[in-house]
């Protein structure tokens, strides 16, 4: 297989600086660019400069040109800007792997029409164990009835993270609704402040943390009348959602168009 050129948006970022490390140490793969913002005070500079790593590359603000130059684009950046770049991979024929995570059903729309000519891979996590979470959460929310068993999820993020609860939290929430065959947005609970009265029985219910430097931690909890059974993922740093991205971005330079997932990857390369 040939070298994979990967280019990086928003390539000063916490994630995008990562993968910039990470790409530069991977011989399958190449840096072909990265680019931020038109404001950003590091445009034109090394990047070697701001991220501790060797190359000649400087930060772009001509994301278009970075398109051109990729066989593939990693966007892990915030929604207004990923939407943006889907219209750009569509100009350019480039496929692209979403990363970002609060995006709204206007821009998944976006990335559904999109698909239909490039191939996409959207995830609201890289992470192969949290991919298998979900797998998990599917079959025991199924296994388990509502009027036996009841379910939190709860999650911890750093303090810099803006969406709340996380894009994995309502993830796993939407699996455990559509293990009970149940639309996810009639049973999700996100806020109990305003509610007096008892818990109605197949709600899935909602809790989040922020703080520190927490790469993030996601539980569901199957809570009974006697027992409990509690699904956890914890992520100690960034690298496995860096590796799934990198891992993505390798399979998806192999595909026709069309909008892929986690599940996809995890399927071919097992």
């Amino acid at each position: 297989m040939s070298i994979i050129s990967l280019g990086i948006a928003g390539c000063l970022g916490r994630m995008g600086s990562e993968f910039v490390k990470k790409i530069l140490l991977d011989n399958r793969v190449k840096l072909s660019g990265g680019f931020e913002h038109s404001t950003h005070p590091s445009l034109g500079k090394k990047i070697s400069d701001i991220v501790n790593c060797k190359s000649n590359l400087i930060v772009s603000s001509n994301a278009k040109e970075v398109f051109k130059n990729s066989n593939v684009i990693i966007d892990f950046t915030v929604p207004e800007a990923t939407s943006h770049n889907i219209d750009l991979a569509l100009n350019t024929s480039t496929p692209i792997v979403i990363g970002t995570t609060g995006l709204n059903g206007k821009i998944i729309s976006q990335i559904s029409n999109a698909s239909k000519s490039i191939p996409i891979l959207q995830s609201s996590n890289m992470s192969l164990g949290v991919n298998l979470l979900f797998q998990l959460v599917h079959k025991t929310a199924a296994s388990l009835n509502e009027k036996s068993y009841d379910i939190e999820i709860a999650e911890t993020h750093h303090k810099h993270k803006i969406d709340a609860p996380s894009g994995t939290a309502l993830s796993l929430g939407e699996f455990a609704s559509k293990g009970r065959n149940k639309k996810f947005e009639k049973v999700g609970v996100f806020d109990r402040s305003r509610i007096s009265k008892k818990r109605k029985t197949g709600d899935i219910g909602f809790a989040v943390t922020r703080g520190g430097e927490i790469a993030g931690e996601h539980t569901v909890s199957f809570i009974g009348e006697n027992d409990r059974l509690d699904l956890t993922h914890k992520a100690f740093n960034r690298s496995i959602f860096v590796n799934g991205a990198i891992e993505s971005a390798i399979f998806l330079a192999q595909q026709k168009a069309g909008l892929y997932s986690m599940k996809d990857l995890i399927t071919f390369i097992s």
